[in-house]
């Protein structure tokens, strides 16, 4: 038994530690805020002559037009934007990184992807909530991995995977492959909606599209022969899914929290410098049923993962394989990769190879259902230049060859970029061609949506007018920024636009397609990492698919 002397010089104690803990958390509380406002502060002297967004002044003003605009978050950004080259955005007045940069000139775009490349990485995620969780969805692959001289490792994992990943691409023997995968896949599609045809029912096109460029990159990167297209999806795909749309909406709804407890929060609630490593974030984490169903789906995607890299490892044929998982594991012997970095980049090339075209597809056929008289032009050349029975390649899938069917996807990925907005963040201070100086920390968005549809680029920007691009003149990639610029460029872009030609090709020789009843008044994009089709509530596309050879 405890004496009643004993009780109290345990409750004294207990006080005494609390004082302390008080102490303590108030002035790492009070050293942050002032860390915080002296960066700030410098920020926003460095920035002051680059104009403002066009929103209500003032950081309230911010906050209030996102939360109201967050529907269409990217018309928002191209209307606040629109006519200055470059502008800001405020952010929290506490937050050290109080200035997000948006970028429409293209000399700044090339600038910071191409030009000062070193200087421009990623945001490295103890110092952005969003960078955290993008490695926790997608690990340390190519799209996560930081480079340049100020990365933790100098860039050397970025560069390693880029150099390996590059390889395959002009391989005269995956360009075979790459060709008859996506010949077989497109035909077994196109006998996929032969029966909603026939019965005049809806289809979910868009959800088609998703199942044949998963087939597809399965063959194509992994060696592995699935079919999902007539179905609702691969097992791997839908655990994908499922953890690319939980872990982009509790992202979202992270950003209060993260910008009251990054400031507020001490240590160990908090981060010790701030972060988003500390119990509070953890415990936020754990009874948020939302990342509880990202990590269900995430141990799925694991799992598969390491299977794939299994096979191939004990593939005995593995030094005749053709698929890119396969180029990586026969590099692992002089590189020493683990499991869980194959695992990554499994579902990184995932996310490249699968969603990216998907989209395209889908934003691609609903304009043609928008625009049946351009659906007409495009079936006419088709039949002329293409007609049943005519090899797809590479070649005869050229723009001097489909010149039509060239712009159409062009005014499709104008309008309706898969990746809508991408940026980097200031690895050290710098100064823009313009004369601008950035500080350090400072976050550079640019908007391929919004550029697109600016009408002093393009004149009627809301039209789709494939015209715009006959004959074709490539666009320089810092003015059409759909597929990045500089090193970081878009491995994949021939792959991807000769894989939605050939589908196109494929599908338009033998049906026309309209929009289900409903579909056009309720279609708006998602708001994922790449941009979807949806309804509001779920991403999908309704078609109706008629025969043309009634």
């Amino acid at each position: 038994m405890f004496s009643l002397p004993d009780l109290q010089n345990g409750r004294e104690r207990v006080r005494q530690c609390l004082v302390v803990y008080g102490v303590f958390g108030l002035t790492q509380v009070i050293c942050r805020l002032l860390s915080s406002w002296a960066a700030a502060r410098r920020m926003r002297r460095m920035l002051k002559d680059v104009p403002q967004a066009r929103y209500k002044e003032g950081a309230d003003g911010f906050i209030s037009d996102i939360l109201r605009n967050f529907h269409r978050i990217h018309d928002w950004r191209a209307e606040v934007s629109m006519g200055l080259p470059l502008c800001k955005l405020h952010g929290y007045p506490f937050m050290r990184q109080n200035h997000v940069l948006i970028v429409r000139d293209p000399l700044i775009i090339r600038h910071f992807l191409k030009d000062s490349f070193p200087k421009y990485t990623k945001t490295q995620p103890q110092n952005d909530f969003f960078a955290h969780y993008m490695i926790a969805f997608l690990g340390d692959g190519i799209f996560t991995a930081l480079h340049g001289p100020n990365a933790p490792d100098k860039g050397k994992s970025w560069s390693l995977q880029r150099k390996i990943a590059s390889q395959i691409f002009s391989r005269n023997n995956f360009n075979t492959l790459m060709q008859e995968v996506f010949q077989e896949k497109a035909e077994k599609l196109r006998t996929v909606l032969s029966q909603p045809c026939r019965e005049g029912r809806a289809v979910d096109l868009q959800l088609h599209f998703f199942n044949f460029t998963m087939d597809s990159i399965m063959k194509i990167f992994f060696g592995e022969d699935s079919d999902s297209s007539g179905g609702s999806g691969s097992k791997y795909g839908q655990a994908f899914d499922v953890a690319h749309e939980t872990f982009f909406e509790h992202a979202l709804h992270s950003i209060p929290f993260n910008a009251m407890s990054s400031i507020f929060l001490p240590w160990p609630f908090g981060g010790a410098a701030g972060g988003y490593h500390g119990l509070a974030w953890r415990l936020r984490d754990a009874l948020s049923p939302t990342y509880r169903k990202f990590r269900a789906a995430k141990k799925v995607l694991d799992v598969e993962s390491r299977r794939l890299v299994s096979e191939c490892r004990a593939d005995p044929d593995l030094e005749r394989r053709r698929d890119l998982l396969a180029l990586f594991v026969q590099a692992e012997e002089r590189e020493h990769f683990s499991t869980t970095f194959l695992g990554d980049t499994v579902l990184n090339m995932v996310i490249a190879g699968r969603d990216t075209t998907a989209c395209a597809l889908s934003w691609m056929f609903y304009e043609l259902a928008k625009n049946p008289d351009v659906q007409r032009k495009l079936q006419a050349e088709i039949d002329e230049r293409m007609p049943a029975g005519k090899h797809l390649t590479l070649k005869s899938l050229s723009h001097s060859e489909v010149p039509y069917l060239h712009g159409v996807l062009y005014e499709t990925l104008r309008l309706w970029p898969p990746v809508p907005m991408d940026g980097k963040t200031a690895t050290e201070d710098d100064v823009l061609p313009d004369g601008t100086p950035v500080p350090k920390y400072t976050n550079l968005l640019f908007l391929p949506y919004a550029i697109g549809r600016d009408p002093a680029v393009y004149p009627e920007p809301e039209s789709l007018r494939p015209e715009r691009w006959i004959p074709f003149t490539a666009p320089a990639p810092h003015e059409f920024p759909v597929f990045q610029a500089g090193p970081r460029i878009c491995l994949g872009m021939d792959m991807a636009l000769f894989e939605a030609k050939l589908v196109a090709v494929e599908l338009l020789r033998h049906y026309s397609f309209e929009l289900a009843p409903g579909q056009a008044e309720r279609t708006t994009y998602g708001r994922k990492l790449t941009m979807a089709v949806s309804t509001g509530e779920k991403d999908e596309l309704w078609m109706l698919v008629r025969s043309r050879r009634q």
